[in-house]
């Protein structure tokens, strides 16, 4: 053979080698199913409220979750690949991706369970039978719960943006939590679990943030009475975290027990 022939069938065949490889790995960065998280749960709590990276990057990380925006800026509802803000005087809005986070949790949602009907009467009953749910597949694996459905009445919070120096966010609970409660309504609440050993990061539990159909509502759920719909369950097994690089997070001291902080305010 030509050597100069067998020249270019090396390349072309190391060309569609890398081709193939380039597909894979973005078959693989498609199909990621892990749990990003942008800071912790106890430093939030102790006021670390400043960005640490925009909607935009954000949304490369997954197509629903929930958390916050700068200065607690309202209550953040990530569904479909879309950022909502509820915001503290009641209204919604799609975020534009330059606005930073200071905390949140995303995942990209593939669906490994239904739950083709469930009723229930408020919030405990609900999160007790979410916890049968994941009890069949693991309480020690992490989960995202997309639940759609009607609700007879529904009450959500979303609290006023802060201002420099930051107070912790029992204080901001305290004073500038905004509370609405909504009849009659139709839409989705996003439910994420943490397990009990991960109480150093997040939360333990169940975390739920609604938004209406229509887009008008939504908000962090405090409480409800009569969900009727279906769910669908993403279970996690992997975790995935970035940090704040300001001196305040570096110097932080997070020897303190928050877990009764954070139960106060969910």
């Amino acid at each position: 053979m030509n050597k100069k022939i067998a020249f270019v069938l090396i390349i072309i065949g190391l060309l569609a080698v890398s081709a193939v490889s380039a597909q894979n790995l973005l078959f693989l960065n498609n199909s990621d199913d892990s749990m990003y998280q942008v800071s912790l749960m106890q430093a939030f709590m102790h006021g670390e409220y400043d960005g640490v990276i925009t909607v935009g990057d954000l949304k490369t990380h997954g197509d629903i979750g929930l958390g916050t925006f700068e200065g607690v800026n309202g209550e953040m509802i990530v569904l479909d690949g879309v950022v909502y803000q509820a915001a503290a005087d009641g209204s919604i809005k799609v975020v534009p991706d330059n606005e930073t986070i200071p905390f949140a949790t995303i995942t990209r949602f593939n669906e490994d369970q239904k739950i083709p009907t469930i009723t229930a009467k408020d919030f405990n009953d609900l999160t007790s039978q979410l916890d049968n749910e994941i009890k069949k597949y693991g309480p020690n694996n992490m989960y995202v719960v997309k639940l759609k459905g009607d609700f007879s009445n529904i009450t959500v919070r979303s609290v006023e943006k802060q201002e420099k120096p930051y107070k912790e966010f029992t204080d901001v609970a305290a004073a500038d939590q905004k509370v609405f409660n909504h009849t009659d309504q139709t839409g989705t609440v996003v439910a994420v679990y943490f397990p009990k050993y991960m109480n150093e990061l997040n939360m333990h539990g169940w975390h739920l943030h609604y938004l209406s159909d229509d887009k008008t509502k939504g908000g962090h759920v405090l409480g409800f009475n009569n969900f009727k719909g279906s769910g669908q369950i993403d279970e996690i097994h992997e975790f995935k975290m970035i940090l704040p690089t300001d001196d305040s997070f570096a110097k932080m001291n997070f020897t303190e027990n928050m877990t009764s902080k954070i139960s106060s305010v969910e």
